[in-house]
């Protein structure tokens, strides 16, 4: 009643509202509650008319609903706010989040969430509520310490204040300051008019460079990716030459035995003749079987050596990767490592460290990290003395030192150190 011309909400997540009701009242009819009468036996109870059977959330977004229709120039920015908002509590509530709508009729556009407690057959709300479970849990502990029911409560009441802010800082965290929103408003705070104006606009950085290193992020977890399935590629063409040793060796076993049957017919036709041929034949077989039983040794040997080769060539890939990106690392924090005017290619002042990434096709694969690296290092840069900036540089070339000197063993002359 309090909309002059309401409209039909819009459903953006799960289903729409009047399926919820449905969905909620099949939900109540199948619930119950277990109840210990006198006789101490156990006796169900259907779920009372007064019980919290469903729990809602709302967040309402602070720019006007006419600043955000379809086409404004804040649009974007309210969409981003509403997936955050939707992946949030889908993290929170996970399946018994159900349905999620957004109401475009009022001042302020604002979304409405329903939950529902699907897997709790007492059907109870209320136990949905994080800072209500902390509650009846603090409750619990005050009365087992022999605290009085009225302290208890006071008791559980703080602790549901402190969850609830809680609450409200991780909803912060999660979604406010990814869409560029800030933590209180300038009233709360008692700002002025410019004071508020710039902290929106501090906001609105801080939200950019979040969504920035997310991308980065997740650029580096592609790129990892590529190394091990080019890793897992390598490892497979060894088990590959694996496999095929494996097989001439047991070609190799039953070629031994086929001649052993073989010189067996010889040594018996030669019994029929005389002890001459019979001393040829014994000859015979004793030569076979010994040149036989050394290719199957060789055999064996080089199983064993693929093996080895290919536990070696992953291990040795990993630790030159490894050992190459940190000597990088450490030469963007000294300046040997930097990019050239265009900003599309890398500069080395250490002209072995640039045959090593040009040896191992990783120059893609760590240029995002070296503008990552190179952005974070100068921002720091500007902001430390001199003298702290370089203690700062010393302390992460120290952690890197390690990873650039991997202990395989040492690399061919052509190669450089392993």
């Amino acid at each position: 009643m309090h909309v002059g011309g309401p409209k039909p909400p819009n459903l953006i997540y799960g289903i729409p509202p009047q399926r919820v009701r449905k969905k909620h009242d099949e939900l109540v009819a199948a619930g119950y509650v277990e109840a210990t009468l006198k006789d101490g036996t156990i006796a169900r109870r259907g779920i009372r008319k007064d019980r919290h059977t469903l729990l809602t959330a709302v967040a309402s977004y602070p720019l006007l609903t006419e600043q955000v229709a379809d086409g404004s120039a804040d649009r974007a920015e309210y969409e981003r706010w509403i997936e955050l908002n939707i992946r949030w509590l889908k993290e929170m509530f996970g399946d018994r989040l159900v349905s999620v709508v957004e109401h475009v009729d009022e001042k302020h556009p604002h979304i409405h969430a329903f939950i529902l407690p699907l897997d709790d057959a007492s059907c109870s709300a209320r136990h949905l509520n994080p800072a209500w479970q902390v509650k009846e849990e603090a409750e619990a502990l005050a009365r087992e310490s022999g605290k009085p029911s009225k302290e208890a409560v006071k008791f559980g009441n703080r602790a549901y204040r402190a969850r609830g802010r809680e609450l409200q800082d991780e909803y912060f965290t999660e979604v406010g300051l990814p869409a560029g929103l800030t933590r209180l408003g300038p009233k709360r705070e008692r700002l002025s008019r410019e004071q508020w104006k710039q902290r929106k606009e501090q906001a609105k950085r801080d939200a950019d460079l979040h969504r920035q290193m997310s991308e980065r992020v997740e650029s580096l977890a592609d790129a990892e990716a590529q190394f091990n399935e080019d890793a897992d590629q390598r490892a497979a063409e060894v088990a590959n030459k694996l496999a095929r040793v494996e097989e001439l060796y047991e070609e190799a076993l039953s070629a031994k035995g086929d001649a052993e049957a073989e010189a067996q017919e010889i040594l018996r036709r030669a019994e029929t003749k005389s002890a001459e041929m019979k001393q040829m034949a014994r000859t015979e077989l004793a030569q076979k079987t010994e040149t036989l039983e050394q290719q199957a040794s060789r055999l064996q040997s080089d199983r064993i050596a693929f093996e080895d080769e290919k536990q070696t060539v992953l291990r040795e890939t990993v630790l030159r990767a490894a050992s190459v990106t940190a000597r990088v690392l450490i030469g963007v924090l000294t300046g040997s490592v930097r990019f050239d005017d265009t900003r599309s290619k890398l500069q080395f002042d250490d002209l072995r460290l640039a045959k090593d990434v040009e040896r191992l096709e990783i120059a893609q694969l760590i240029e995002k990290v070296v503008v990552l690296v190179s952005k974070v290092w100068a921002k720091l840069t500007g902001i430390l003395p001199t003298s702290e900036a370089e203690q700062e540089r010393e302390q992460i070339a120290e952690v890197l030192r390690p990873i650039s000197r991997p202990q395989s063993g040492e690399w061919s002359h052509d190669e450089g150190p392993r």
